[in-house]
């Protein structure tokens, strides 16, 4: 779908502009860089406190860092 149709759809090309939108992802990276940091802080405290590896956090970190390559690969090749 053409992203002016869409705007047009909900209405928020009357109520968001590009500021709001640009506060939206930024605020969206740093809270996807926040959590990434908190799932890697108790993956350390499971390792040298608790001495086990917690696999599933493993595996969110892992899912968190291939999505951003592969975003960031995406929009730097489809620009």
């Amino acid at each position: 779908m053409n992203p002016k149709l869409i705007n047009r759809i909900l209405l928020l090309d009357h109520i968001a502009d590009e500021r709001f939108l640009e506060h939206g992802r930024r605020s969206t990276s740093t809270a996807a860089v926040v959590g990434a940091l908190t799932v890697f802080v108790m993956l350390q405290y499971h390792l040298l406190i608790e001495h086990r590896i917690s696999w599933d956090l493993v595996i969110v970190i892992y899912a968190m860092g291939i999505t951003k390559i592969a975003l960031m690969l995406w929009y730097r090749f489809s620009n």
